[in-house]
């Protein structure tokens, strides 16, 4: 074995994680595949693995958040961070990334790296992804309507919530404010419901399509719900990717005519 093979087998190696026993639902389980999570949590073990490149994706990530947090921490104005926040009633619970004190008041950050591609599309649309909001929703009602036995001098009541993408390429930042509303959550209690009635019915939650429409990039492409789920081939087959792929070149060239 080379010196080179030598170093990529320790990186590689360094992103095994032990299975654990998962005991309730997590806020990033909102708007990914709900058959998966289910399938998480009764403890099957996944039909496929996350390649290394994925994971080395999810360590830049934790890396740019530690260095977000720990400006914020030389900056005196840290609240709270990694707070973790609960929702009994739903089985549900996460962990907040960030909470500011702006000018007296507590703001929510959930910090997200992203490629150099995305980060540029979010410049011009200023839109967060729909299970980044989500799960930053998540946070933003639990702590505004419930508060927290951590922070009892804190008043969350008019909490504000914001998204914050990180290029991975330069760490330029993008902030996004999140408007909350009764109407916002409704996705949130709804996902969690279909889920927790699964859960007591022991019944499968529905299967996501395969095959969306990526409005950032303009064309059809394979749903990445379907392709960060550990557990799609128990539910569309072990060809399912080749399908899909075959669907995605079909309804794309329908775009080019």
């Amino acid at each position: 074995m080379d010196s080179f093979t030598f170093l990529d087998k320790i990186i590689n190696e360094s992103f095994i994680r032990e299975p654990y026993i998962k005991k309730s639902w997590w806020a990033t389980d909102l708007n990914s595949c709900l058959r998966g999570v289910f399938y998480r949590r009764k403890g099957l073990p996944p039909t496929s693995t996350i390649p290394p490149d994925r994971m080395g994706i999810m360590e830049v990530g934790k890396i740019v958040e530690e260095w977000i947090v720990n400006k914020v921490k030389q900056s005196g104005n840290l609240i709270a961070e990694q707070l973790r926040i609960e929702a009994p009633e739903y089985e549900a619970s996460g962990k907040v990334d960030l909470i500011l004190n702006e000018g007296g008041k507590p703001v929510l950050y959930e910090i997200k790296s992203t490629n150099s591609f995305s980060f540029k599309y979010k410049l011009k649309n200023r839109q967060p992804q729909p299970q980044h909001k989500l799960q930053t929703l998540f946070y933003l009602w639990r702590l505004r309507n419930y508060g927290h036995q951590d922070c009892p001098e804190v008043d969350f009541s008019n909490l504000q919530g914001r998204l914050i993408y990180v290029s991975r390429d330069d760490l330029n930042r993008l902030i996004i404010p999140l408007d909350y509303s009764e109407v916002a959550i409704k996705p949130i209690i709804d996902q969690l419901e279909i889920l927790n009635t699964s859960w007591k019915m022991d019944e499968l939650p529905p299967v996501p399509e395969p095959v969306v429409f990526d409005e950032e990039k303009g064309k059809w492409i394979i749903n990445f719900v379907c392709d960060f789920c550990a557990y799609h081939e128990l539910c569309a087959g072990r060809d399912w990717r080749a399908k899909a792929e075959q669907e995605v070149k079909e309804r794309n060239a329908t775009l080019e005519n």
